[in-house]
């Protein structure tokens, strides 16, 4: 692949509009194209910038009514010219039981997916590690550790940085990191690899509603804090809360050992 038409692919991929073969044609051309690397961690920083401006743009209370009312007068257009042809089809007695029990099934379904859910964090932060050891999502690396914490925090406008670990001990570093959307909300992730097993620490601003229905719960009489622990698949979860930040890590690692780097290494400035 030349770097023209990885250019082209990084922008695609940005945007989610990759398919799996080219994902994987990319992905080969970044791990040996450090040119490309940079032009990928620009132009992602870029993307992150403009959603972040994107979120402060406030249309004026005027403009918006505006647009309120002219969205309603559309709405009850639309609404008049189908409303007979509904309510002739609703009239039928035998379609309202299977009616009735459809928009049961629908609504059910809504709540369920759409509730505020404390599974939300859980399945994206396992799901996000297992795309990292997978080799799906592409890694940007960084020599610097210092450096790597100061674009993830800058990449939020400073309202939080990334939790930080000393592993070396057990031979793992920080080698790369990028900021991911999880239910409207921005997550650092920092990934630790190295001869150990792989750790992906995962750093939003939270509560400790964010936990899963289902983690178990160890308390810290010393820290005084609660420590939540999930898995799902093989790979094991634990989290804990430190004022208003959430760490959650993810590895392959014995959930035992998890709990320790938390109780014990954590340096969250």
């Amino acid at each position: 692949m030349q770097c023209d038409q990885a250019q082209e692919l990084i922008t695609a991929q940005l945007d989610n509009e990759l398919g799996a073969a080219e994902q994987r044609a990319l992905d080969a051309h970044l791990q040996s194209c450090e040119q490309c690397q940079h032009a990928y961690a620009a132009e992602r920083r870029l993307k992150q910038q403009i959603q972040l401006a994107r979120q402060e743009v406030t249309a004026p209370a005027a403009l918006r009514r505006e647009v309120e009312r002219a969205i309603a007068g559309s709405r009850a257009v639309k609404e008049e010219k189908s409303a007979s042809g509904f309510a002739a089809w609703f009239a039928f007695p035998s379609w309202r039981p299977a009616l009735a029990a459809l928009l049961l099934v629908i609504g059910g379904g809504f709540f369920y997916y759409n509730k505020p859910g404390q599974t939300d964090f859980a399945s994206a932060t396992i799901d996000g590690h297992r795309d990292l050891l997978s080799g799906k999502t592409a890694l940007v690396r960084y020599g610097d550790a210092n450096r790597l914490r100061q674009e993830l925090a800058r990449a939020v406008g400073g309202r939080f940085a990334p939790v930080a670990f000393d592993l070396s001990m057990m031979k793992l570093r920080p080698v790369s990191g990028f900021v991911q959307k999880i239910a409207g909300r921005d997550v650092l992730v920092t990934v630790y690899q190295g001869d150990g097993p792989a750790i992906t620490c995962f750093t939003f601003l939270g509560s400790e509603s964010d936990a899963p229905g289902g983690a178990e719960r160890f308390y810290d009489a010393d820290m005084k804090v609660n420590f939540y622990s999930f898995n799902r698949d093989g790979i094991n979860a634990v989290m804990h809360r430190e004022d208003n930040i959430i760490c959650i890590l993810v590895s392959k690692m014995a959930p035992a050992d998890l709990l320790a780097l938390l109780r014990g290494k954590s340096a969250h400035a």
